[in-house]
């Protein structure tokens, strides 16, 4: 008879895969049609119900860490040894688990940071990790051996390992816990069956083993001030894309064959700074495309790519009222966002913020919602995090 532990350990090795890629709330998926918008309102709309403190459908909001690599560890199925066996994997188990140094060497080698890092998560992570915990992904977010971790003038302890510092008083419970640390990490999503458990409490892991700091991502739900005035302020945007979404005849047809590029456009306009446009993205479009052309050798092969050139540009040109009307959803969607984010971004951080020494707001927040999904909320401009991680 199987152990209950085997049990809930083989449920969870049954289920390890990539890390998921979080979409942007209001930012990208009015880009794959109608259906996929609607849910994205649905989704924004109940944030702004979770900011008034009424009912909604968002089960939690935690704040999103700036680490790397991204990982995945727990106790999962050894086929080498057909035994369960603590492992770590880069990016989630569809790269591979490494059980031991033998197996670190053979997937990380040749890239010694990366190897590095996940040599020291094996040594440590599973210091935290029982069989019972199944699996977790999350971000490595510093060590003393890289000195990612580190003290610095005015009483303070600091771990970087992106693009932010994140920074905590010595003398306090969050500083003594990073100062004993061996690495630090910060855990958001547990695997469980075939299910997805985003934003997960953490209390049992952070004082699990003094060698293993678990970055603090929880949100100040409490110190959230929103206001009559934010509360009209995003209705109004939000009302405005809705009114630009229903200008467009046909949102799935408009977009078919566009989803990517339009998607690759809008993160080019967030890392120059500059607004979408019809005229924009056709250049973006025929820019990228005839690249494509270049490429091919035969005459046969740039005919038909020439073709297909052709004939998307002609589709913005003939339409480009229709991508006018996205474009404004688009403007007014971040908008609404915007007004949602910065609530967010001034309850109050668990930690110092910082960029190239100057003061910095979170990279974003994670908000899982009841029925699995979840999106993050990021600043999408030229200044926010989004524009700052594209032109790093």
């Amino acid at each position: 008879m199987i152990e209950f532990s085997e049990f809930l350990a083989e449920a969870a090795a049954a289920t390890t895969g990539a890390i998921k890629h979080l979409t942007h709330l209001a930012g990208e998926e009015h880009f794959y049609g109608k259906e996929r918008t609607n849910a994205d309102l649905d989704r924004l709309e109940h944030l702004h119900k979770f900011a008034k403190g009424e009912n909604s459908n968002v089960s939690r909001v935690g704040i999103k860490a700036d680490g790397s690599p991204s990982f995945e560890m727990g106790h999962v199925m050894n086929s080498h040894t057909g035994k369960r066996e603590f492992g770590v994997a880069y990016k989630g188990a569809s790269k591979g688990y490494s059980f031991n140094d033998k197996d670190l060497k053979e997937k990380f080698g040749d890239k010694p940071g990366l190897h590095g890092k996940m040599a020291q998560l094996l040594e440590h992570g599973k210091k935290i990790m029982s069989p019972l915990d199944g699996v977790v992904q999350g971000d490595f977010m510093g060590s003393k051996k890289d000195k990612s971790i580190f003290p610095e003038k005015g009483g303070r302890m600091s771990t970087k390992e992106q693009l932010i510092k994140y920074s905590v008083p010595s003398d306090s419970d969050e500083g003594k816990k990073l100062k004993g640390a061996k690495i630090s990490v910060a855990l958001h999503t547990r695997l469980s069956g075939d299910q997805r458990e985003y934003n997960i409490d953490t209390s049992k892991f952070e004082n699990a083993h003094p060698d293993v700091h678990v970055f603090n991502n929880k949100l100040n739900k409490g110190n959230i001030n929103y206001t009559p005035e934010h509360e009209a302020e995003f209705q109004k945007h939000f009302n405005n894309a809705k009114q630009s979404f229903a200008k467009i005849r046909d949102h799935d047809g408009l977009v078919e064959g566009h989803s990517e590029h339009l998607q690759t456009y809008i993160n080019k306009t967030v890392r120059e700074g500059t607004q979408p446009s019809p005229a924009g993205y056709k250049k973006h479009l025929s820019e990228k495309l005839q690249k494509e052309v270049d490429k091919v050798k035969t005459f046969a092969s740039k005919q038909k790519k020439q073709t297909h050139h052709d004939s998307m540009v002609h589709e913005v040109e003939e339409h480009k009222d229709q991508f006018q009307h996205l474009f404004n959803a688009h403007k007014s969607l971040d908008k609404a966002k915007n007004v949602l984010l910065d609530r967010l971004e001034m309850s109050g951080q668990n930690q110092e913020h910082t960029i190239n020494g100057e003061q910095a707001k979170p990279e974003g927040f994670v908000v899982g919602y009841k029925d699995g999904s979840v999106s993050k909320v990021v600043n999408r401009s030229k200044e926010g995090f989004s524009g700052q991680n594209l032109n790093k």
